[in-house]
């Protein structure tokens, strides 16, 4: 009787941890799942952890790594250490996770890859146009002087046509070199009429601004982040969360703006 007694306590208190452990796994997987829709990456991998620590599951592992490797790029990307960022995203995007969520993740992290190669490619174009041979120098030189076609050097055996020759020659070329001085200042004007109708960047940071409505939301900020292949500004809306000594910057989103229509949108959706 005794032993049965002992075997029925051992029992209820067992079947009390575990329910006490299911109940600290389920909450740590919902608050990380929260973090995760609000980009809280590193919020989302302490709480993936700490459930994974009640229960070895394949989902709480899963979403854990993908928390930790888009928190680390992202934290990278911040410190403008961009390498580091795209060896950290690309992990992410080469998960093959299994869980809905885990997917949604790729996905994000795969859209990170994206941004950055294309990021690698505008600061590929702009040194090379910034280090030109002097052989291309000369080249591009010698197309801006470009010999009218009808241009012709007067022959020498026509004595009595040579001084007609001449000035009829040098009358086409002034009028051509007339014609290409007011073509160029025609499109000069057009550049700068084009140019003053282009949003600046602090016209664009207030569109932004408009658009998430941040009025209604004090603790964000919006910071100009960079051009994309396109010309449009890229900014990025954050809020510093002081959760430590250190604190850190939580990212809500990233928006592009198109300087000449004023359109304003959502790059990561």
């Amino acid at each position: 009787m005794r032993k049965r007694v002992t075997a029925l306590v051992v029992l209820t208190f067992l079947l009390m941890v575990a329910g006490c452990t299911s109940r600290e796994y389920d909450a740590n997987m919902d608050l990380g799942k929260e973090q995760v829709q609000e980009e809280n990456y590193l919020e989302a991998y302490d709480a993936f952890a700490l459930a994974y620590k009640d229960q070895e599951t394949d989902e709480a592992k899963e979403l854990m790594e993908l928390s930790k490797y888009l928190a680390d790029g992202i934290s990278h990307y911040e410190e403008k250490d961009f390498e580091a960022a795209l060896t950290a995203f690309e992990k992410g995007a080469g998960y093959e996770a299994k869980t809905k969520l885990g997917k949604k993740m790729v996905k994000i992290a795969d859209e990170w890859v994206t941004k950055i190669d294309h990021m690698n490619e505008d600061s590929s174009d702009v040194v090379e146009e910034e280090t030109l041979s002097p052989e291309e120098e000369a080249a591009l030189e010698e197309q801006n002087i470009e010999v009218p076609a009808d241009v012709k050097e007067p022959e020498k055996s026509d004595v009595n046509t040579e001084p007609k020759r001449t000035e009829t020659d040098s009358n086409s070329s002034d009028s051509s070199n007339s014609s290409s001085a007011d073509v160029s200042k025609e499109q000069n004007q057009n550049q700068n009429k084009e140019d003053s109708k282009k949003l600046t960047v602090q016209e664009a940071e207030q569109l932004v601004k408009d658009f998430i409505e941040i009025e209604d939301y004090p603790y964000l900020r919006v910071q100009y982040d960079h051009d994309d292949e396109k010309g449009d500004y890229i900014f990025q809306v954050f809020e510093s969360v002081e959760d430590n000594e250190y604190g850190h910057t939580a990212t809500w989103g990233w928006y592009g703006v198109n300087p000449k229509t004023k359109e304003v949108y959502d790059i990561m959706q």
